[in-house]
């Protein structure tokens, strides 16, 4: 016979299924219906397509051939390459400075691309270095392990974009393969008044990991963002594909930050609050 004891945590583990359960067709419905929401009332109100710059961030370490693979379906997918513009950044001591230096010379007539060497301790602080050094009205961190996907995602953006007033800040969540999309966004894409209001696109509270996962929080606790699956991209994670595995991965994995930032994540919802009632 079962215990008492075992009955409770069987019974514990059902209560935390249907909660989560509970919380998925919520957070399902309330992305589908706002933006079925927001495009009706961008289509009755025609107001027009607003074109945006939109600035590209990537730090990136001895993943060279990744890097072109990213580029050359960037440049395949977008419609006007003219007004992107993409801030790489690499450490001083990477053994691919020169394979990245002639890649970007090979496709400098195709796009603007500008390269920063120099060495920053946490991904958050060469993201936001690149963010500072960015003069899009889009900013758009992405990885160099992703490949582009759907055409003109660039314009897809501007109508997305245009569905808010973009005097106010505002976040646009796009298709990266994650399960539940509702509930969390790969490279999630903010405006430049987002970025002033908090005066950083990556928190520095972390070693790594959770960039992306603290834009999202923000966003749903403030409500200002938009799912869209008009804008796909594919990673190619080393997480689950065995042939993407290199160097940079097994480091970052090996480094034991990822136990760390879980811990710090907890430790500062916090702030979270603070910050995402900053950008109401």
């Amino acid at each position: 016979m079962i215990n008492k004891s075992k009955k409770r945590n069987i019974f514990k583990k059902l209560i935390k299924e249907i909660i989560k359960g509970l919380r998925r067709i919520y957070w399902f419905n309330f992305t589908y219906l706002k933006y079925i929401y927001l495009s009706f009332k961008f289509k009755f109100s025609k107001k027009k397509i607003i074109k945006h710059k939109i600035s590209l961030l990537l730090p990136s370490r001895e993943r060279s051939k990744k890097f072109e693979r990213m580029l050359k379906s960037l440049i395949i997918t977008c419609k006007d390459l003219k007004r992107l513009e993409l801030l790489l950044l690499i450490d001083t001591d990477d053994k691919d400075i020169n394979e990245y230096k002639q890649i970007i010379k090979e496709y400098e007539n195709k796009l603007k691309i500008n390269i920063f060497i120099l060495d920053l301790q946490t991904h958050a602080k060469r993201n936001n270095y690149l963010a500072k050094n960015s003069s899009g009205d889009l900013i758009f961190p992405i990885n160099d392990d992703i490949v582009f996907t759907s055409d003109e995602w660039d314009h897809w953006l501007d109508i997305e974009f245009s569905k808010n007033n973009f005097d106010n800040p505002f976040c646009v969540w796009i298709d990266a393969g994650n399960r539940y999309r509702y509930f969390h966004c790969d490279f999630p894409i903010v405006n430049r008044k987002w970025y002033e209001k908090l005066g950083y696109i990556g928190s520095e509270y972390f070693n790594f990991w959770y960039l992306d996962t603290w834009i999202c929080e923000l966003s749903r606790r403030s409500n200002i963002f938009l799912l869209t699956y008009n804008i796909i991209v594919k990673q190619f994670s080393a997480h689950s594909l065995k042939n993407e595995i290199d160097n940079t991965y097994l480091k970052n994995i090996e480094s034991g930050d990822q136990g760390k930032d879980d811990i710090i994540w907890l430790n500062t919802q916090k702030q979270r609050i603070i910050d995402s009632k900053k950008l109401i």
